[in-house]
Parts: structure tokens; C-alpha cells; sequence
């Protein structure tokens, strides 16, 4: 018997997912506003690093290790700015 309540359950999930319309209308503004998005993406993927390194400095007097951690991350992301290909993109 587990196994048709879960079977049901999948089954009216699936239905009222199916019924609404929010993932296509969700797709529809993307496509609608796709540079404002990529614009966005970019300056997250170029800046984001420095959002890390704030927190890295707030974090330090709160909790030595959860600072080191974002100054970690911080220091890969800013890695992983410089030497991808897709750097220049926000230099435009």
C-alpha cells in the first residue's frame, strides 16, 4: 500500500503542476528581458568577490573561522575571475 500512496501522491503532484502556467511564464520574462539578466550575471560573476571580502571583514571579529572561509572564497573567486576566458566579458 506504500507504494500507490506515494504513486498517487506523485501523480496529483504532477497534475497541478501541469495545470499552472508559472515555469512558462517565468521563461516568458527571462526571454523578454534576457539582456537586464545578463547584465546582472555579469556584474555578479565580475564583483562578486569583493561582496565576499566585506563579508570575510565583518565576519572576522564575529568568528575567526566562518571569516577565514569567506576570505578563502573570496581569494578562488577573484582566481576564477582573472584566469577564465569569460573575463573580458564585463570589461565591455
Amino acid at each position: 500500500m506504500a507504494r500507490k500512496k506515494g504513486t498517487r501522491v506523485k501523480k496529483a503532484v504532477k497534475e497541478i503542476l501541469d495545470k499552472t502556467t508559472v515555469d512558462e511564464k517565468i521563461i516568458a520574462n527571462i526571454n523578454e528581458n534576457r539582456s537586464l539578466y545578463n547584465k546582472i550575471l555579469c556584474y555578479i560573476k565580475c564583483y562578486g568577490g569583493y561582496l565576499l571580502a566585506i563579508g570575510a571583514g565583518c565576519t572576522f571579529s564575529v568568528n575567526f573561522w566562518v571569516g577565514l572561509g569567506l576570505l578563502v572564497g573570496a581569494s578562488a573567486w577573484a582566481y576564477w575571475a582573472t584566469h577564465c576566458n569569460d573575463s573580458k566579458a564585463c570589461k565591455k
